[in-house]
């Protein structure tokens, strides 16, 4: 990526709120070299005319308005004073915007430095002392640590971790999403520091991100078992709230304003593995002929290692015929349900089935 794309891909990154620490030192290195003055300068003229653009520079937004609103007034004043030709004059203008905005993102960017010295964010709990991978790639980066472990990381994330894992556990700080196939070792638990969460592994795979329309914290659990808290060292209360434990095809979702766990199924879950080293799963033969749903509720639970439930013990004598080999979970319910006059639905880590049953 050259320099002008890196620009403009650290410009949109920062307006949109989603900006890292590296990333926003590299953005304010950049800004500081006096070579990448014009395309600076081309960058603001082209995207950043729009006042309300530059009301999503990281600052309260009141404290943010009132700044642009000096610039422009400012701005307006010399433009009266000074008579210039139109050429000119549009020079001055996207060059005073260019200053404006530049001095707008420093303002905001030393802001949240104090802000971050006065209330320890995540970034200020982990180790300057390990290594660190950046995922810059449009793609997902495998990573392999010391102990065997799997990351892949995803677009724009970043991991932290011991070259060597030192001490009782084996501590890697997450920012972004990523997919983890962690090496077994009962003696050396796995955690991943991702926020205001922990996950605790011996040996599993999982994946840690974040629900993007509403910033709720996920890790979804695809083989093994895994214990979800409270990162003690972010929660400003002293009552830090109890984990929870999840298993394959289920997910934990952490709300940060209600200090909350919901435990649940993935939206899609997937046919376990027996073998947890088994990285592909061959689909499991699930051909049914005038079996009865107790038969083929017991088959699905063995092979999605999911709960089925149903509200009326008469379900177990509807009997069904079909084959749902390379159907997922969700579909082959959906015609169960459909040949037996019922219907499902999701209640928590569980499957419930509604019907009137069979004699």
């Amino acid at each position: 990526m050259n320099t002008n794309s890196r620009l403009q891909f650290l410009l949109k990154k920062y307006l949109d709120g989603d900006i890292d620490l590296i990333q926003q030192d590299e953005l304010f290195e950049l800004i500081a070299h006096d070579s990448n003055n014009e395309l600076i300068y081309n960058e603001i003229e082209a995207d950043l005319l729009i006042v309300d653009d530059y009301t999503s520079a990281d600052l309260p937004p009141h404290i943010a308005e009132d700044i642009i609103r000096n610039i422009l007034k400012s701005e307006t004043e010399v433009n009266e004073i000074i008579a210039l030709k139109s050429n000119k004059l549009k020079f001055i203008n996207a060059f005073a915007i260019a200053a404006a905005f530049i001095g707008v993102i420093c303002i905001g960017y030393f802001s949240i430095n104090n802000y971050n010295k006065q209330n320890p964010s995540f970034e200020a709990i982990i180790p300057h002392d390990i290594e660190y991978v950046v995922n810059n790639s449009k793609g997902i980066k495998e990573i392999q640590l010391s102990d065997g472990t799997k990351v892949f990381l995803e677009s724009g994330s970043i991991l932290h971790f011991d070259r060597q894992f030192k001490g009782d556990n084996r501590e890697v700080y997450l920012e972004g999403e990523a997919f983890f196939n962690v090496k077994k070792n009962p003696r050396k638990p796995f955690l991943v520091y991702y926020n205001n969460i922990v996950t605790k592994v011996l040996g599993t795979s999982f994946r840690v991100g974040t629900n993007k329309s509403n910033g709720q914290f996920i890790v979804e659990v695809k083989t093994g078992r895994v214990q979800v808290s409270e990162n003690a060292k972010l929660t400003k209360s002293e009552n830090v709230i109890s984990p929870v434990i999840i298993t394959p095809n289920q997910k934990a979702i952490y709300d940060v304003t209600s200090r909350r766990f919901e435990t649940t199924i993935v939206n899609h879950p997937i046919q376990v593995a027996t073998n947890e080293e088994i990285a592909i799963v061959e689909p499991h033969t699930l051909l049914f002929d005038q079996q009865k749903l107790l038969n083929v509720f017991e088959q699905i639970e063995r092979v999605y290692q999911i709960d089925i439930a149903v509200e009326n013990a008469a379900m177990y004598n509807c009997v069904f015929t079909g084959d749902i080999s390379n159907l997922d979970l969700f579909s082959s319910l959906k015609i169960i349900c459909i040949t037996t006059n019922s219907s499902y639905e999701v209640n928590g880590t569980k499957i419930l089935i509604k019907g009137k049953g069979c004699n």
